[in-house]
C-alpha cells in the first residue's frame, strides 16, 4: 500500500531527529506521535581524539551525515578549530552546525544522502583530473553504515577500518578512513511502560536495533501494531524481541518506510 494517511503513527528516533519526519508524515494526513526510543553520546576517549586529529591533519576532506558528527568533532578536535580541510556534509542542519562549530563548509550533498554525498565528492575528483589521491576522513556513528566507503570504492578509494589509530594516509593513494566520534543508545526502561494501545498507535517506525531496545523498554507494544523496520539488522533485532515486522523498508528515509507499509 504504502499509505500514511489514517495511520497514527509511533516515530522512534532520537529526539532531535523526530521533528521532521513528523512534520512530513503530518502534511501526508497522518498522525504522528514523537517517543524518542534512543539517545546519542558523543565519544571522548583520549585514543579516538588521537586518530580524529591525525586523521584531520592528513585528509583532505571531512564528510560529515549529521549535526551530532559536526559537535563530536568540534569538542574532540577544538586546538585545530577552525578547520583548514575541506568539509562535505549532508544537509541543511549539518551544514549549519558544520559552519558555526568547525568554521565552514564546502559542499553540501545536492541528493540529501550518504551516497550522494559519495557520488558530488567522486564528481569534483574526476574533475580535477583524478591525479592527487583522494583523502577523506568519514566522522559519524558507532557501527554506523558505510554508504560513503561502498560509493567511492569504485574510484579506488582504499577503505579502511574505524578502528585504525595509525597515520591513515602515509601512503599516496586514495584512502577513505572513518572515525567513530559518537554512539546511539537505547533509551533507559521505565516504569510503568506506556500502553501504546491506549494511544491509538497502528504503526511504529523503527530506524535501529537500538530505537527495537528503546521501545521495549518503554512501552507495552499492542500485537497488532504494523512494525516498519529500515532494513534486515533492524527486522532481526524486531522479531527477536517478539514484534512482528509488517514491512522492511527498502531504502533509507522516512519515504522508504511509508512505502513499507503493507
Amino acid at each position: 500500500m504504502g499509505e500514511a494517511a489514517g495511520r497514527t503513527v509511533l516515530i522512534t528516533r532520537s529526539a532531535e531527529d523526530c521533528e521532521a519526519w513528523a512534520a512530513d508524515l503530518s502534511r501526508r494526513g497522518a498522525r504522528p506521535l514523537v517517543f524518542p526510543c534512543i539517545g546519542c553520546e558523543p565519544i571522548r576517549d583520549a585514543g579516538t581524539a588521537r586518530s580524529l586529529g591525525e586523521g584531520l591533519r592528513g585528509a583532505d576532506w571531512l564528510a560529515l551525515t549529521s549535526a551530532r558528527g559536526a559537535e563530536a568533532v568540534a569538542a574532540l578536535a577544538a586546538e585545530l578549530l577552525p578547520l583548514r580541510l575541506q568539509i562535505a556534509v549532508v544537509g541543511d542542519k549539518t551544514a549549519a552546525a558544520a559552519r558555526e562549530l568547525l568554521g565552514r563548509v564546502d559542499l553540501v550533498a545536492a541528493g540529501g544522502t550518504a551516497r550522494s554525498l559519495a557520488g558530488d565528492l567522486a564528481a569534483r575528483w574526476r574533475q580535477s583530473g583524478g591525479a592527487a589521491p583522494l583523502r577523506l576522513l568519514v566522522a559519524g556513528a558507532e557501527h554506523g553504515r558505510r554508504d560513503i566507503e561502498e560509493a567511492l570504492a569504485p574510484i579506488d578509494a582504499e577503505v579502511a577500518g574505524a578502528s585504525s589509530h595509525s597515520s591513515a594516509f602515509a601512503d599516496n593513494l586514495g584512502h577513505v578512513i572513518r572515525i567513530a566520534v559518537y554512539r546511539t543508545v537505547p533509551a533507559p526502561a521505565q516504569e510503568p511502560r506506556e500502553d501504546l494501545a491506549a494511544l491509538g498507535v497502528d504503526t511504529i517506525f523503527l530506524a535501529s536495533p537500538s530505537a527495537v531496545a528503546g521501545l521495549l523498554a518503554r512501552a507495552r507494544v499492542p500485537a497488532d501494531a504494523a512494525v516498519i523496520t529500515i532494513g534486515p539488522t533492524t527486522s532481526e533485532a524486531a522479531r527477536a524481541g517478539g514484534l512482528r515486522v509488517a514491512g522492511e523498508a527498502a531504502g533509507r528515509g522516512l519515504q522508504a518506510m511509508i512505502e513499507a507499509i503493507p
